[in-house]
């Protein structure tokens, strides 16, 4: 009987789908999503076809799932005829809403015709990323040279402002200036902060101060009064040479709250960007920059450079009609982005995607007239109908994942990893039993980077994207998209009212959120929280693979409990198809809150923080991320039926036996991610269960795993430990280790990170030999009490990009043999070494005729 109701559920949709698929098969459907946005009858079809793909996919998976967890059971046999009535009732009911779907439309005639090629999706095995274009300053290099004469050449000069609209670059000019070597060489403090139009100054000083102290001080800092910050910068500035960047700020209003941290006199000096020129007054020791748009030569050189680079210069002949037709047909296009760089890139990414004279021809009919201000010569307006028409000649599938991006906070700075995780969590992203899903989804990720449609740059420490930001006017189309297709609802933004409700919410301020309220719909499949502030990442900072957001209201802070916030009652009883449930720092108050969660078969990512009532989880074999499991609270027992879990960070607070915990997660094959923390356990000094070379090699067996952390005490390192073949990044915090663990360490030739944190080894010495880490690219070593000696032999870490040292109080030498790894670019101590020594050997790296170090 295995299978039989699936079967069963299946075939019907199936007959279903494809019987009543004839009745609106041909022009219509190709023509959907371009007629939705003149006529009102198509754009309630299009609804309406979405709602009925959805509800057939919740069909098919419920079925799926209570198959599963029906299989053994006694009364399974006697229940396959009911189960079959209900499968056949909702199906019916599906079958009556397409047919009314398909009388309505047949009584709607379409007309014109649009032919779309359709996309095909990338490949789900990783790809290398290939270069992108280097075109994003083109015609700016005289603005970047002005600027960094204001800046390192103006001694007399303090504040330095970019003004001018939207898509003019004054971020992309920004940036440039606060990465050129000439400004690391001038100042000895590098901030970047940025500011966005809701503006409280006492966060704006906290994130300065922030950039200049390790991440242990951050605690601190939030901590601190309003006179204490503000004397700490106060003095901070004044003592030194410091550049700090406040990127859009909105009123004038905001900066002169600001202001009141910087001395008047030379030295430390104010970058900032705005769209309004009055920001700050020109004056004496303020320098107004207002760079201008691109000339008619530079926006072509820089739209050539992205919408036609796969033509060589072999190919592209005077005589070549097409490509000749093809230029004056990107010409006239380029007229409508008036010089602004954003426009220019997005037009670019957009035809380079759709790279045939058919596929120009179409758009260059609708270029000039597209959805938002059609007929008006504005520049702001050229820029929206630009944007809007990059979205709407997205790939579907694209499409979706661009909108899943409205989920998150104005210049919040989006973890791309954590990213997948949600895509997956969402059925979004698809991906095979062999595939890691951050593989599969960095390709899609990539199709968005080349349209221009997010902001983000290669790793050069991994090779990969992430983080990433939406530019804010980009971000404008993407909450109005996510609006106008139902996608997504944010909790307390006024919306008007639609039949078809949203599946998605997220609320940026889970103070307010009241889910009976606000939650209507017993058809979502997501209740997200992010929170806007620096507090909360601060509690967030025991666990690696959550999403920790980045400005929490320290008012809302529970001091007794840890939590942030509290949540009564979800009624999730009533939201049976959640996918995603993702409220960090919530306190779950009561009982029957508690044993719903358990209930929610369709559960593939959950975080569990706050969760301080014992769970049952047993049923939720879907899940694919899961945050925060606590021994304390969970069953252990309840992981071995979660086959699926990709992401693990599990809390071990009871005296559970090795022998458990292995038997446990044995079973979970497919794991990328492990985070295991074993605290508040009797009978060892640091709270943790010490563990044996030889249980740690059966705990580890596997072969997908790609990131591992450990808090706990191990003590001993030795060759018979096998770490997962696969293994990138290794983070061990309170290990105990007495002897040095890089002679282990450095023979794992994939690793790329490794962070050796607090309590994680008490030993003098730590070599790192000849021929070690031949893959690490980032190395941090914390709160190493005893460390006194780091010996870096000649050939070790060929390719290190980045060295973190924090608070070894006794290590006081650079190693000698720094200067060897000349990839070495960006190295940083703190809270350790003297600083004029720090100073004095920084300078001799600079100085060396071998190394490159900025």
């Amino acid at each position: 009987m295995s299978g039989e109701l699936v079967s069963f559920a299946i075939e019907k949709l199936w007959d279903l789908l494809s019987h009543e698929y004839e009745q609106f098969q041909g022009s219509f459907l190709k023509d959907a999503n371009a007629k939705k946005h003149t006529s009102e009858v198509v754009r309630s079809f299009v609804k309406r076809i979405n709602e009925i793909v959805l509800d057939a996919e919740d069909t098919i998976e419920r079925t799926i799932l209570k198959d599963v967890l029906g299989r053994g059971s006694i009364g399974r046999l006697a229940c396959i005829a009911p189960k079959r009535m209900k499968i056949a009732s909702e199906i019916g009911s599906l079958t009556k809403t397409i047919k009314k779907a398909v009388r309505d439309m047949n009584d709607f005639e379409v007309h014109q015709r649009i032919d779309d090629v359709k996309d095909p999706q990338p490949s789900q095995q990783r790809q290398e990323f290939p270069k992108i274009h280097e075109g994003n300053l083109v015609g700016m290099e005289a603005n970047v040279k002005t600027l960094l004469g204001y800046l390192v050449e103006g001694d007399d000069i303090q504040v330095v402002s970019i003004t001018g609209m939207g898509g003019l670059g004054k971020t992309t000019l920004a940036r440039q200036v606060f990465h050129d070597n000439l400004v690391k060489k001038k100042f000895d403090r590098l901030a970047w902060v940025c500011v966005s139009q809701v503006c409280d100054h006492i966060k704006v000083w906290q994130a300065i101060l922030q950039n200049f102290r390790s991440k242990e001080q951050q605690n601190e800092i939030q901590k601190m009064t309003k006179a204490a910050l503000q004397g700490e910068l106060f003095e901070l500035l004044e003592t030194s040479n410091s550049l700090i960047v406040l990127d859009d700020i909105w009123n004038k209003e905001d900066w002169d709250l600001i202001k009141r941290i910087f001395p008047h006199k030379a030295g430390s000096k104010v970058l900032l960007t705005s769209r309004n020129e009055r920001v700050a007054r020109p004056g004496e020791t303020y320098i107004d920059f207002k760079p201008e748009c691109l000339s008619d030569q530079d926006s072509w050189t820089l739209f050539k450079s992205i919408a036609m680079p796969r033509k060589d210069a072999s190919e592209m002949t005077p005589g070549d009609e097409e490509v000749e037709k093809m230029e004056k047909m990107g010409k006239k296009m380029m007229e409508h982005c008036r010089g602004l760089p954003l426009a220019i890139r997005v037009l670019g990414g957009l035809l380079a995607e759709k790279y045939t004279i058919h596929n120009w021809e179409r758009l260059s009919l609708n270029v000039g007239s597209h959805l938002v201000g059609r007929t008006s010569d504005d520049n702001n307006n050229s820029l929206n109908h630009i944007l809007s028409l990059s979205f709407e000649e997205l790939p579907v599938y694209l499409k979706l994942f661009f909108l899943y991006l409205a989920h998150f906070p104005e210049d919040y700075e989006i973890n791309v990893e954590d990213l997948s995780y949600y895509w997956a969590a969402e059925r979004i992203l698809e991906y095979g039993t062999r595939d890691r899903i951050r593989d599969v989804g960095d390709n899609y990720f990539w199709e968005l980077v080349r349209r221009n449609m997010v902001i983000s740059e290669i790793d050069k420490t991994t090779g990969r994207f992430e983080t990433c930001r939406l530019h804010d006017l980009m971000r404008d189309i993407c909450l109005f998209k996510a609006k106008e297709e139902n996608f997504l609802h944010t909790v307390g933004v006024r919306s008007p009212t639609s039949h078809y409700q949203s599946r998605r919410f997220v609320s940026h301020d889970p103070t307010t959120l009241n889910v009976e309220k606000d939650i209507s719909n017993p058809k979502v499949r997501s209740i997200v929280v992010f929170w806007k502030s620096d507090l909360y990442s601060l509690l967030a900072e025991d666990n690696l693979f959550r999403v920790v957001p980045e400005d929490t209201s320290i008012n809302t802070f529970d001091k007794k409990d840890g939590a942030l916030w509290s949540l009564s009652d979800l009624g999730l009883t009533r939201l049976e198809l959640l996918r995603v449930l993702h409220l960090p720092g919530a306190k779950f108050e009561k009982r029957k809150l508690s044993d719903s969660i358990g209930e929610l078969i369709h559960l593939r990512y959950l975080n569990l923080e706050g969760a301080k009532r014992k769970l049952e989880l047993k049923h939720l074999v879907n899940l694919v991320t899961l945050i925060n499991f606590s021994t304390k609270y969970c069953h252990l027992e309840d992981l071995g039926g979660m086959a699926g879990l990709r992401s693990l960070g599990i809390k071990i607070t009871d005296e559970i036996s090795f022998e458990t915990l292995s038997a446990s997660i044995h079973g979970l094959r497919h794991l990328e991610n492990l985070d295991i923390v074993y605290e508040g356990a009797k009978g060892t000094k640091e709270g943790r269960v010490p563990m044996g070379t030889n249980k740690w090699n059966t705990l580890l067996e596997f072969d997908n795993l790609n990131k591992l952390k450990l808090s706990t005490n191990i003590q001993l390192l030795s060759h018979e430990l096998q770490f997962p073949s696969r293994l990138t990044s290794l983070y061990l915090f309170g290990s105990g280790l007495k002897e040095d663990p890089m002679l282990i360490l450095e023979k794992l030739v994939h690793l790329k990170e490794v962070k050796l944190g607090s309590g994680s080894f008490s030993g003098r010495r730590m070599v790192c030999s000849r021929g070690g880490f031949p893959q690490l690219q980032k190395l941090y070593l914390g709160e190493l009490e005893e460390l006194k000696e780091l010996i870096v032999e000649e050939g070790s870490m060929p390719l290190l990009y980045t060295l973190s040292i924090n608070n070894c109080q006794k290590l006081k030498e650079f190693p000698d043999g720094l200067p060897f790894i000349t990839s070495l670019k960006y190295l940083r101590v703190e809270r350790g070494m003297e600083e004029k020594i720090v100073r004095r050997r920084r300078r001799r790296l600079l100085q060396s005729p071998t190394h490159p170090f900025c």
